[in-house]
Parts: structure tokens; C-alpha cells; sequence
């Protein structure tokens, strides 16, 4: 490992050492829910869309998945098996108390030490941006999913530039907050795919959860709530998606005799 690798395990390991309060990753509340499960959830349908097959035909792998919130997610929707990786040992013991469905490894996303093709599905959320090398984290994912990828990042653009953060801070852990876009996410797929048939598809869409979930309680919260900031996302993803902050990359390896169908 680098030293800016080194240096975030150990700030996490102490992060996740010093708190067990993870219980709103399995909060009940409509709002809450809706505002946890919207970006995997179309994530996971478009990709079902995009491979014509359901979440019960498929084993998972999260990186960078902290102590399983995203598992907890997908196993909810059906996955066949999910098993979540992060970094932090810490990390993953918590996910083995939060959800036993939850199979786990100790994993470093930059050298995920696994055989190419080891599942499915390999899957993150907000985590690449973590890494002091993203694209190496992509590629990795690429390399150990025999059949698809998503990925779920912050979006390059105006209002990301305009409004988000450049700079994160975990306990003296300082990570660039590296950004996407469609253009970026393709390059870096196929210069490393290179002619392999496959289906690439980008999403841009609104993500501001903290703003949205101050939205909902203004109007009671629970189902009203999330009837309003469902009805808000929508009107912003169809009136200003070109300027939506987060991107959903979805990658699907084809064998030849399927791309030619």
C-alpha cells in the first residue's frame, strides 16, 4: 500500500473503532428509506433493464461498502449472495454485527486480492472517490466482475463546482473529491476492455440527501415526506438532469455470440 492508502486505513480504523451508531442505514421510516435505497435502486434497474434478468440470478461484491449499509440494500432487493468489502477491519466487523446475511472480506479497493471474474456484480457507492488512485479502483472492479459493474460517484460539473466540497477530511485523512462524467467513465472502461463487447451506459441525475431530508420533515416526514422529495428529484432529474451532481455508470461484459444477437 501507498502511504495515502496507510494513512486512510488507519483513520478509518479508528473512525469505525470509536462508533457504533449505524443504525440509520436500517431505519424503517418511508423518507429515510427512500432517501437510502434511490441511487442503488436505479442503479439495479436499469442494469436488470440492460441484461434482461433479475437480481435473484446474481452474486455481488460491494467495495469500499464500510459496515454494509449498500449490502443491506442490495439484500433487501434479492441478490442471490452480496458480500461486502471495505478497507477497515473495524469496518467489516461492524457489518458482521449490523447483517449476518452479509458475507464479508478485509479488502483494499485498489488491489482487490481476488481472481479475475469473481462476481457477478461488482458494485460501489461514493467510495472510489476515497482512493488516491480512482481509476486503478474502477479497473479493479472491472477486472473481478464476470458480468457487470456499477458504479455510483459524484458527477463533474457547474453545481458540483458551484456547490460541492474539493476536499474531504476524515480525522486528518484528506481525500480529493474526484468527480465523473460520461465521456470520463467510458475512456476509462474501454482503454481498459479495449474490444471486449460490451453495453456501457451513464445516468446523471440529483443526489442531496441532507437538503432533501430537511425538504420531507418540513411536510411531516415519514410516507408524505417522501412523496415530496420523490415529486422534487423528479422534477429536477426531468427539467435540469444536465446539471444533476452524480453520476450511476453501469458497465455489462458480452460474450461475442451476445453482442451479435
Amino acid at each position: 500500500m501507498n502511504t495515502g492508502v496507510e494513512k486512510q486505513k488507519e483513520t478509518f480504523e479508528d473512525i469505525y473503532s470509536k462508533s457504533n451508531n449505524w443504525s440509520y442505514w436500517d431505519d424503517t421510516n418511508p423518507l429515510t428509506r427512500y432517501l437510502l435505497d434511490r441511487r442503488l435502486q436505479i442503479g439495479v434497474k436499469h442494469l436488470m433493464k440492460m441484461t434482461n434478468s433479475s437480481p435473484q440470478d446474481w452474486d455481488v461484491l460491494v467495495i469500499c461498502g464500510g459496515v454494509g449499509g449498500e449490502g443491506s440494500v442490495l439484500a433487501n432487493m434479492g441478490f442471490r449472495s452480496v458480500t461486502v468489502s471495505d478497507i477497515s477491519e473495524n469496518a467489516i466487523e461492524g457489518c458482521q454485527v449490523r447483517d449476518s446475511r452479509l458475507k464479508t472480506k478485509v479488502m483494499n479497493a485498489e488491489n482487490l486480492e481476488i481472481p479475475d471474474e469473481s462476481y457477478d456484480l461488482v458494485l460501489v457507492q461514493d467510495g472510489l472517490h476515497h482512493l488516491p488512485r480512482p481509476f486503478l479502483g474502477l479497473t479493479e472492479m472491472i477486472r473481478v466482475a464476470k458480468k457487470a459493474v456499477i458504479m455510483i460517484e459524484p458527477h463533474a460539473g457547474i453545481v458540483a463546482n458551484s456547490l460541492g466540497m474539493e476536499w474531504e477530511d476524515h480525522g486528518g485523512a484528506v481525500n480529493y473529491v474526484f468527480r465523473w462524467n460520461k465521456l470520463m467513465f467510458e475512456q476509462a472502461v474501454k482503454s481498459y476492455v479495449l474490444q471486449l463487447p460490451c453495453q456501457i451506459e451513464v445516468i446523471r441525475l440529483w443526489n442531496h440527501n441532507l437538503v432533501m431530508d430537511k425538504v420531507g420533515k418540513i411536510f411531516g416526514g415519514g410516507q408524505r415526506g417522501k412523496v415530496v422529495v420523490q415529486l422534487c428529484y423528479s422534477l429536477l432529474d426531468l427539467f435540469a438532469g444536465w446539471l444533476g451532481n452524480m453520476t450511476i455508470g453501469l458497465f455489462v461484459k458480452n460474450s461475442p455470440v451476445e453482442n451479435h444477437k
